[in-house]
């Protein structure tokens, strides 16, 4: 179950369905996400979602889908490690490091394919995720 309302331009505040649309058809402001906070209140807390499975659905109903997910089931918590040679380089005492471009462009891909399959939009198509 999902806590998602609807869509609200953020520019000019029109109100839209939750559909797979991202800007305001009136003055192609950004839409955003409008949450049922009241209901996310009761329903939801930290221990709830601590108990969960760390990977990125952990936090599903806060994403704009209604259905079970089918894709990323294991992506998500990648460990920061720690990067001596970094900190030392940069003149800092510590730093870890996480890389980025395999671990956060394959999450938010993940997220958006999640609703297409749901709503059977095909083709579907994306930007290229590699370097």
């Amino acid at each position: 179950m999902s806590f998602v309302k609807g869509l609200q331009c953020r520019e000019c505040g029109q109100d839209y369905p939750k559909e797979p649309l991202h800007v305001c058809e009136t003055c192609f402001g950004p839409l955003e996400i409008v949450y049922d906070y009241d209901a996310i209140a009761k329903a939801i807390s930290r221990e709830k979602i601590a108990g969960r499975d760390k990977n990125l659905w952990r936090y599903r109903e806060l994403l704009p889908i209604d259905e079970e997910p089918r894709v990323g089931m294991y992506s998500g918590f990648t460990p920061l490690v720690k990067a001596h040679r970094l900190a030392e380089a940069l003149g800092v005492k510590e730093s870890t490091s996480k890389m980025i471009q395999s671990i956060i462009r394959p999450f938010f891909i993940r997220i958006g394919w999640s609703p297409s399959l749901y709503q059977h939009l095909n083709p579907l198509v994306s930007q290229a995720a590699g370097s």
